[in-house]
């Protein structure tokens, strides 16, 4: 889906993410774009004391992201993998299941375990 019709309303605050995975794919093209305030406004209260918004700007500008390949996703859990180049510039996937929460009909990115 092109980016004007999947997550832009999201980034622009024009629309809500309606799922977790809706928040999931946004939060992908937040990192690829390197929107900061966008990935702290959407993790929840409870984790951004770990996470500013300038280490997760710090983050997405020293990455090179290639793709995102949804694994599952259920009410509150995504499990995905996230392709890159890595610093050698060398190929490297993210797998991750996310864990998000529900909250005043809004969606927020809350932890996740990392697979090897």
């Amino acid at each position: 889906m092109p980016y004007e019709n999947c997550c832009q309303p999201y980034h622009l605050q024009i629309k809500q993410a309606p799922t977790a995975e809706a928040l999931m794919r946004s939060r992908y093209s937040a990192f690829v774009l390197a929107d900061g305030d966008y990935l702290y406004e959407t993790t929840h209260l409870s984790k951004r004391k770990r996470n500013s918004k300038d280490a997760y700007l710090k983050s997405a500008k020293g990455t090179k992201w290639l793709k995102l390949e949804i694994v599952s996703a259920s009410l509150d859990q995504v499990e995905f993998k996230a392709f890159y180049l890595d610093k050698k510039f060398q190929p490297d996937v993210l797998h991750e299941k996310s864990n998000f929460k529900l909250e005043n009909g809004k969606w927020f990115y809350v932890d996740g375990v990392f697979y090897s």
